[in-house]
């Protein structure tokens, strides 16, 4: 039986992250380390510093001043969410390595990205104020079932057919087949990576009884939950399609989201999901994702 330590074990390898967010992550846990100790190492990866540069001054984080230097960027945006920004498209850069035939990964990427989009939003409206953590946390919620799809795919293909057929959403599917699902596979590779834990729990709790977690990790779980739930509703076209799980209640209690405002988020996230693919993905998965949007 396949176990998440398998199907994780040399993936990290195979897809490492960038030497240079590496070392900015290091410097970023290390409390002698200084500002101009991770400026200088983003500053020498001139591709990452030009990607940095072009979000910070994107109308996605709708600054009203210029961006025109790294420095200006930590001042301007904090050193953390210059370190979520870098992660970002560190994780993009490797995961679009890992490609599957009983995938759609420009799908993969117009779901991860919308809710990565949704999870900011919420956030924001909630005056929680880890915005682009939870943009993280959402662009790389579905990590799971890209493992999936790569290392077992005619099982995963099986797991799909059956979600579909029986109408349940395939986290459930995958619980009953593997013993766990893709969010506790997509979790152990981010930590596997090393990645925050407030990055890695809200992925790894998101698709569980919000009543069964901890209070301290429930408010920004529900966030990502809204967001995973959202994108799927988003991206359903017929009966052929991933089945879109319901909403844990407390999740919109929490945040205050009925109905209407689940509308709100998704007429909201439409006009932002199309900009944040053009931030983050290769040209490649840009085309690809675009026409989905507009199909």
């Amino acid at each position: 039986m396949d176990t998440i330590e398998a199907l994780v074990h040399g993936v990290q390898d195979l897809i490492p992250l960038p030497k240079s967010y590496l070392r900015v992550q290091e410097l970023v846990n290390d409390p002698e380390s200084s500002i101009d100790d991770i400026t200088k190492v983003i500053v020498n990866d001139t591709a990452l510093t030009s990607r940095i540069l072009r979000i910070a001054n994107s109308g996605y984080l709708g600054l009203i001043s210029k961006v025109d230097t790294i420095g200006r960027a930590v001042q301007v945006l904090g050193l953390n969410q210059v370190h979520d920004l870098a992660l970002a498209d560190a994780a993009v850069g490797s995961l679009t390595k890992i490609s599957s035939t009983v995938l759609d990964v420009n799908d993969f990427w117009r779901r991860s990205v919308y809710c990565a989009v949704v999870s900011r939003l919420v956030s924001k409206q909630q005056g929680i104020g880890a915005h682009e953590r939870l943009f993280v946390s959402g662009l790389l919620h579905d990590t799971g079932h890209l493992l999936l799809a790569y290392r077992i795919p005619e099982q995963f293909e099986a797991m799909r057919r059956k979600a579909v057929e029986s109408a349940t959403p395939m986290f459930a599917i995958e619980r009953e087949d593997l013993g766990f699902d893709y969010a506790d596979l997509g979790a152990a590779l981010l930590a596997n990576w090393k990645l925050p834990e407030a990055i890695v729990k809200p992925v790894s709790l998101h698709t569980r009884d919000l009543a069964n977690i901890d209070s301290d990790l429930r408010r920004e779980t529900s966030v990502l939950h809204i967001g995973a739930t959202i994108c799927r509703a988003a991206m359903w076209r017929s009966e052929l399609d991933e089945p879109v799980p319901d909403f844990d209640p407390l999740a919109l209690q929490i945040n205050n989201i009925d109905s209407h405002s689940t509308e709100s988020l998704m007429n909201e996230a439409d006009e932002a999901v199309i900009e944040a693919m053009t931030l983050l993905l290769p040209k490649s998965a840009q085309l690809g994702a675009k026409r989905k949007t507009a199909a």
